[in-house]
C-alpha cells in the first residue's frame, strides 16, 4: 500500500517491469472522465489497452465479468500482462475477480478512486461479482500486486460519495480503540471538503508543501487502512480475526441490497453506518457496550447522515437477506461480529430474530 501525491512516480514503478502493449487500465465511465486523463499522462497506453465499463454496483454482475474476460482476451493479454483497476470499490472488486481467473491469474494493481475503495474493497484482497440478486455472492480472495492511494481523486467525489467511506473508516476506529475512534469522531470533515482540492500549497517564497489539513487526514487514513491489512495479515482466509471486519455489514448489507431491490440504492457507507446502530444495539444487549459511547456514535450518524429511510413491514425480507448473508454458520441462524466495548469486536454472535426485529426498530425510530 501507497498512498502518494506523486502519482507520477509510483505509476512508473509498478509497470517498470511490463512492456506497454501489455498493461492495460480497467475503469468505468465515471472515472474516465474523471481521473482516467492523470493516469495515461504517466502510462501513454494505446486506446486499445483501456477497458471501460459501465458505473453503478448493478453492473458488478456476470455479464459485465465475461465482457472483461472477453476484451482481455481479443486484446491479446498473456498471462504476463498486468491490469490496473481504476476506480471505485465495484471496479476493484470485478477487475480483481477478473485478473485472478483470467489465464488462471494475472497481475493486478489497484488505484482506488474512492474514499471507499481506499478503506474497503482495494484492501484485502476480496474480488467479487453480485449474483441472483445478492450482494458479492461469488468471488475469491486474491491480493493485488500493489495498491496505490492518491488522495488528491477524493477533489471528484461528492459529499455523500465522501462520508460512504468515512463510514468504513469508522468501523476501523470502533473495532481498534478509543483513541482512534475518539480521533474520528471530532474530525472536521467542512473543513476537510473545503481543503481536499489544494493538496499542494506554496508559500510566499515559492516553496510547495502538502496542505496540512490534507497531511492530518492522510495520517487518519494511513491508520485506517493499518488497522485493516494487520488483521488481513492475521487471518486472510477470514477464519476468525478478519470476521471482526464484518461488524455493521449484517444488518448494512441486507439494508442495501433491499434498497437495490427498490431501485433506491443505498450507498454502502451509509448502510454500514445504519447497520453499526443497529448493532451497537445488540451489543448493548447481549454484550453490555457502553450506552455513552453508543450515544456518541448516534450523535455522529444523525448530523452526517441522516437516519435510514425503512418500514416494519420490510423486516421479513431484510430478516431473509440476512439469512442469506454468507458470514452466517448455518441456514437457519444469523451470524454478528458484536463489540464488548470499543476495540474488543466479538465474532460468531447469534441473534434471534426478535432480537434483530428490536435493534431495527431501535434504528428506524432513532
Amino acid at each position: 500500500m501507497k498512498i502518494t501525491v506523486d502519482l507520477d512516480l509510483e505509476l512508473r514503478e509498478a509497470v517498470a517491469l511490463y512492456e506497454r502493449e501489455q498493461v492495460f487500465v480497467l475503469t468505468d465511465e465515471n472515472v474516465r472522465q474523471n481521473c482516467l486523463s492523470i493516469v495515461q499522462q504517466t502510462l501513454s497506453l494505446p486506446e486499445n489497452n483501456i477497458l471501460v465499463i459501465a458505473a453503478g454496483d448493478e453492473n458488478k454482475n456476470l455479464d459485465t465479468l465475461s465482457w472483461i474476460w472477453t476484451q482481455l482476451s481479443n486484446r491479446h493479454a498473456t498471462r504476463h500482462s498486468l491490469l490496473i483497476n481504476l476506480g471505485g470499490g465495484m471496479v476493484t472488486d470485478i477487475g480483481g475477480f477478473a485478473a485472478s481467473t483470467f489465464k488462471r491469474g494475472i497481475h493486478f494493481v489497484n488505484i482506488p478512486t474512492t474514499l471507499l475503495a481506499c478503506v474497503d474493497a482495494a484492501v484485502g484482497g476480496k474480488c467479487a461479482i453480485n449474483f441472483n440478486g445478492l450482494k458479492n455472492e461469488i468471488g475469491l480472495i486474491k491480493l493485488p500486486d500493489e495498491i496505490i492511494v492518491y488522495p488528491p481523486f477524493f477533489a471528484t467525489l461528492s459529499e455523500q460519495q465522501f462520508l460512504s467511506g468515512y463510514a468504513e473508516m469508522l468501523k476501523h476506529g470502533l473495532i481498534s480503540s478509543d483513541i482512534d475512534t475518539n480521533i474520528l469522531l471530532s474530525f472536521n470533515l467542512d473543513e476537510f471538503f473545503a481543503n481536499i482540492s489544494k493538496p499542494i500549497i506554496t508559500d510566499e517564497i515559492g516553496n510547495e508543501s502538502v496542505n496540512p489539513f490534507l497531511e492530518n487526514f492522510i495520517h487518519m487514513l494511513s491508520r485506517s487502512i493499518e488497522i485493516k491489512q494487520y488483521i488481513v495479515d492475521q487471518d486472510i482466509e477470514e477464519s476468525s480475526l478478519r470476521k471482526s471486519l464484518n461488524f455493521g455489514h449484517t444488518v448494512g448489507h441486507a439494508l442495501e441490497t433491499l434498497s437495490l431491490h427498490k431501485g433506491q440504492a443505498l450507498p454502502h457507507g451509509y448502510a454500514v453506518m445504519y447497520g453499526m446502530i443497529a448493532e451497537l444495539y445488540l451489543s448493548v444487549a447481549k454484550l453490555n457496550f457502553p450506552t455513552q459511547k453508543l450515544q456518541r456514535v448516534i450523535t455522529f450518524m444523525i448530523e452526517n447522515y441522516g437516519k435510514p429511510s425503512c418500514q416494519c413491514k420490510e423486516y421479513e425480507l431484510l430478516y431473509d437477506l440476512m439469512l442469506h448473508d454468507k458470514k452466517n454458520l448455518n441456514s437457519s441462524e444469523v451470524n454478528f461480529t458484536l463489540l464488548a466495548d470499543v476495540g474488543r469486536p466479538r465474532v460468531n454472535q447469534i441473534a434471534s430474530k426478535n432480537e434483530i426485529f428490536e435493534a431495527l426498530d431501535f434504528l428506524l425510530n432513532l
